[in-house]
């Protein structure tokens, strides 16, 4: 654990970071194995148990990077307890954030300033979040951590809710709890692929957790965490084999164990469910409760990403995209089988690669990226650069 007298730094919480860091990079580069054409990865009778639990380990991606983003920003404030109107820094980072979703995120994707349709993803969720909670600091921390248990453990109870008029209603539950796709102008649409309501529970009880951390005991912080850590996984196993409350997709029994299992862990993601996030950030506090003042030497590297996270999520978007590009001109497709307006990687219909290569294309993109990611650490650190502070 480092600190300064601004703020307190958790080593084990970069170490958390990077790894959920190396995890998305799975995910993403296990998305162009497939192809144009791939199906469902959580489609249990349509694909082989390894690329079901390939996409499985990588939920915990998503809900642990709007966890941890709470969690930095309670760290930060904890150094600040004078309540404030509202706090300029977090709205101002929101702001930035979906900023980079809809401009740098969306070409990083696609490559192409005419793809019609624009996704309002993880990014954009973590940043609307910030932009509440900054929205939010006149309210004492323990109702803003309430507020937040409310939104996750009661989001579900509304999930049967789909109004269509009138349109401002529409939009509005679509943005936060919702998932549609939603016109703008001409052929254009958007996407609300993360409805934010749950994400902005999880940065409200983030937001807390930082600021108890700063001021626990070591002992407390590893028992607690891993008590709570240990009561999510119990309340998933609850939830999911009772299938009365916490997810609108029950589990099913067939009597094939492997099939159940995957049926079990087949929880809905968007928006995240509670038993979602029971799943995912359950052992994420448990794994935290290990590293949280005394991260393992071999967690270096894995530190210095998660102190660089946005650093690396457009970095490995990007170079991953123009190696799947350059990888396909080198199979000896032509160029005008690249189409920018029809698909969304602008790749060969056909292109893909076994499963299997997923692995050293991960590791190849993390050493390609783990010098870079140095540098920008120290261009940060500097502080000689404004947008530092938000990126």
């Amino acid at each position: 654990m480092t600190a300064t007298s601004a703020r307190q730094r958790f080593d084990g919480i970069d170490a958390l970071r990077g790894l959920v860091i190396v995890i998305m990079i799975i995910d993403h580069a296990r998305e162009y194995a497939g192809g144009t054409g791939v199906t469902d990865p959580m489609q249990l009778d349509a694909v082989s148990p390894l690329l079901f639990w390939m996409r499985w380990l990588t939920h915990f991606c998503a809900p642990v990077f709007t966890l941890l983003a709470g969690v930095s920003a309670g760290l930060q404030d904890a150094g600040h307890p004078a309540p404030r109107a509202w706090s300029w820094h977090h709205m101002g980072r929101g702001a930035v954030l979906v900023l980079l979703e809809f401009t740098v995120i969306q070409f990083a994707w696609t490559f192409s300033f005419v793809w019609p349709m624009r996704y309002a993803q993880v990014i954009c969720g973590i940043g609307v979040s910030l932009i509440v909670l900054g929205l939010l600091q006149r309210v004492p921390v323990a109702a803003r951590v309430a507020l937040g248990a409310v939104i996750v453990c009661g989001h579900n109870a509304l999930d049967s809710w789909h109004p269509v008029t009138p349109a401002w209603l529409h939009w509005s539950w679509a943005i936060l709890h919702d998932r549609q796709i939603m016109p703008l102008w001409g052929e254009h649409t958007v996407r609300t692929s993360y409805p934010v309501l749950p994400m902005i529970g999880l940065v409200l009880l983030g937001d807390g957790l930082g600021r108890w951390l700063r001021t626990a005991s070591s002992a407390a912080r590893r028992t607690w965490l891993l008590s709570g850590g240990l009561m999510l996984v119990t309340l998933f196993v609850l939830f999911r084999t009772s299938n009365v409350y916490g997810d609108p997709s029950p589990a099913s029994s067939t009597g094939d164990v492997l099939r159940d299992v995957m049926s079990l862990l087949n929880v809905t993601k968007y928006p995240m469910s509670l038993s979602f996030l029971c799943m995912t950030i359950g052992p994420a506090l448990v794994l935290l409760a290990a590293w949280v003042d005394s991260a393992p030497p071999w967690s270096a590297p894995l530190r210095r990403m998660g102190q660089v996270p946005m650093f690396m999520y457009l970095g490995h978007l990007y170079l991953l995209h123009s190696a799947m590009l350059l990888w396909a001109l080198f199979q000896g497709y032509a160029p005008a089988a690249f189409d920018f307006r029809a698909k969304i990687t602008g790749l060969p219909a056909g292109f893909g690669f076994p499963l299997w290569q997923t692995f050293p294309i991960v590791l190849i993109t993390v050493l390609a990226l783990y010098p870079a990611a140095g540098w920008y650490a120290t261009l940060r650190a500097s502080k000689r650069l404004w947008i530092t502070r938000y990126v």
